[in-house]
């Protein structure tokens, strides 16, 4: 499948249609986007069975996302597995999944507007140092106000960026 277009709603529910598939989503998510196949199948023997998982259920579930499961994921271009490293890694084709889902998982922040807001209060400390006596405080406050913005937008922007707290809400029952 081409990476630039999006997935269908058809694609969607087809790969969605599986718990497995869902649980595999919902695993990668939480371990940070990337885990390895053993630990995936592991993690999703382990939300199947309500017994202690030993090692022959997490071969069968190995056996399951390695022949199955993995491979449609990647079909439809959601994970990328790299067979030297076992590992399997969720891609920004999730994004898909939540816009056919109507789920939002852009921040809603106006960021162009916060900074205008601080450029217009910097004007007027610096106004009001020009015209009297003002300490260097107001500059000291303004610029710590600054980089508590900024360091807020990488968060929001950089960090929660691949946050996609729907696909919890798909494995649960």
């Amino acid at each position: 499948m081409n990476s630039t277009e999006e997935l269908t709603k058809d694609q969607v529910f087809e790969v969605l249609s599986s718990s497995r598939r869902r649980q595999i989503l919902y695993h990668l998510h939480r371990r940070g986007g990337r885990a390895d196949l053993r630990s995936l199948a592991r993690d999703t023997a382990a939300d199947e069975t309500d017994e202690p998982v030993d090692s022959d259920v997490v071969k069968r579930f190995y056996i399951s996302l390695y022949q199955t499961h993995v491979p449609k994921l990647e079909q439809v271009g959601l994970v990328v597995y790299d067979g030297d490293d076992k590992t399997v890694t969720l891609t920004d084709r999730v994004e898909d999944v939540a816009r056919v889902l109507n789920e939002d998982v852009r921040t809603d922040r106006s960021w162009a507007v916060y900074y205008g807001v601080l450029a217009v209060v910097g004007v007027a400390i610096g106004v009001g140092q020009l015209l009297s006596s003002l300490s260097a405080l107001p500059s000291l406050a303004f610029a710590g106000a600054v980089m508590s913005l900024a360091a807020f937008q990488y968060y929001e922007t950089a960090v929660k960026r691949g946050e996609y707290s729907f696909l919890e809400r798909l494995v649960i029952d």
